[in-house]
């Protein structure tokens, strides 16, 4: 099967008043794990690529139908890579809310709390898998809060548990990574195709700072579809929208 795919990568924050630091390696990031789905004999399709300030934090909130813009919303495509800032509690407490931190030309405010703004999968939306490659948005502690509200037809996402202390680094790497385990087969590269949930057990480690811990989280009707999409779904199998009825993640933590 096909993948639909969309990237918001944001390198550039401060000469635009967004806070900091930069993160130079955002935007060529995206640009690593598009180029896996580009190459992949699964032929995949790009639906959007937006870097910087045309990435805006309406592309991620459900209300007003921002996320389902044809030209960049979250929720348009089957799979939605982000990578930029995230924000982190120090240290994050089961009540705490997760963020994504866009820098956007339009379409403020650039701050999304997870939990209330966003709704993926539902009304007309499509997006079957969340990539998040950010500081903390994924916080072990708060997970049922911020997390599960989300999954209106979403079947898994991906990000990090951390603290200021124990974060994400900038890198290419990780997305890099998880796109050559992801997208299918590649000529020329012998990657296996993996599940979601264990090409991020893989790739999520990379260039992060002890203590943090890269998670996936899927959901189904039952608590055993829900653990079966977080460790065997793959992108490309074209699984049914799951039920809402249970959460199951797993994380790895670099020591």
């Amino acid at each position: 099967m096909a993948i639909r795919f969309s990237t918001g990568c944001v390198s550039v924050y401060v000469a635009k008043g967004c806070g900091g630091p930069d993160l130079p390696n955002s935007v060529p990031q995206g640009g690593a794990f598009r180029s896996w789905y580009h190459l992949s004999t699964s032929h995949n399709i790009p639906i959007s690529r937006w870097d910087d300030g045309d990435v805006w934090g309406s592309d991620f909130r459900d209300a007003g139908g921002g996320d389902l813009d044809t030209g960049g919303g979250a929720d348009y495509a089957d799979l939605y890579f982000f990578s930029g800032h995230g924000s982190c509690q120090d240290p994050p407490s089961a009540t705490s809310p997760d963020f994504l931190l866009t820098c956007g030309n339009f379409n403020k405010p650039d701050t999304i709390n997870i939990g209330t703004d966003c709704r993926f999968g539902n009304s007309f939306g499509h997006l079957r898998f969340f990539f998040v490659d950010a500081s903390c948005p994924m916080d072990l502690v708060s997970l049922g809060n911020n997390w599960f509200p989300v999954f209106t037809g979403l079947h898994v996402a991906t990000g990090h548990s951390g603290t200021s202390t124990a974060d994400a680094l900038d890198t290419q790497n990780r997305g890099d990574q998880l796109g050559a385990y992801t997208a299918g087969p590649v000529p020329g590269f012998n990657f296996v195709q993996r599940s979601v949930g264990e090409a991020w057990m893989r790739a999520g480690i990379i260039d992060i700072q002890s203590g943090c811990s890269a998670v996936v989280i899927a959901v189904g009707a039952t608590q055993a579809e829900a653990e079966d999409r977080r460790d065997h779904e793959r992108v490309q199998e074209d699984r049914p929208n799951p039920g809402h009825g249970w959460a199951a993640w797993r994380w790895v933590t670099r020591g």
